[in-house]
């Protein structure tokens, strides 16, 4: 099983930017190229998330599947700063994770990258203080895989934005 885990494109005031729009272009068409093969999109209430969300939708023709039950996660939260209604934010995004991996089968999570770190340290064990040194720009792409060998969550790819680079 796979989860990548998509940064939104570049965004301003609750909108994708042209930028953005084009950054995630270049990397639908990387995702085609390289047959992946998901069978949800999973967003979040956010609007960046949404939208971008839509735009992978539209490409790969795979549904999306909203939850709201949770908001992006601050640097504090990451520091280990966080108050009762973070818990319960993060206690939220740990349910959403346990519910993708139970379904065992490969997705796309398009979120911030606040819950991108969560989702990191929930699989790997790592701590979330420890995924701050992680670089997460827009339209990046992480990969996680479960290796069945060891019965462990893995880090495949972190914020690979070849897809970005101009030859």
């Amino acid at each position: 099983m796979k989860i990548y885990l998509i940064q939104p494109g570049q965004n301003e005031e609750g909108s994708l930017t042209e930028k953005g729009r084009l950054e995630l272009n270049t990397l639908t068409r990387r995702l085609i190229n390289d047959k992946i093969n998901v069978n949800r999109i999973y967003v979040n209430g956010h609007s960046i998330s949404r939208q971008t969300g839509d735009m992978l939708s539209k490409a790969l023709e795979v549904p999306i599947i909203s939850d709201e039950r949770f908001s992006e996660i601050g640097k504090d939260v990451i520091l280990g700063n966080f108050n009762e209604l973070d818990f319960e934010n993060l206690h939220c995004v740990n349910l959403f994770v346990d519910e993708i991996v139970c379904r065992k089968n490969d997705a796309i999570v398009t979120i911030g990258g606040g819950v991108h770190r969560v989702i990191i340290s929930r699989l790997t064990g790592m701590s979330l203080e420890e995924t701050r040194h992680f670089s997460l720009t827009p339209a990046g792409i992480s990969t996680l895989y479960y290796d069945n060998s060891t019965g462990r969550w893995r880090i495949n790819s972190l914020n690979d934005v070849n897809h970005l680079r101009l030859p």
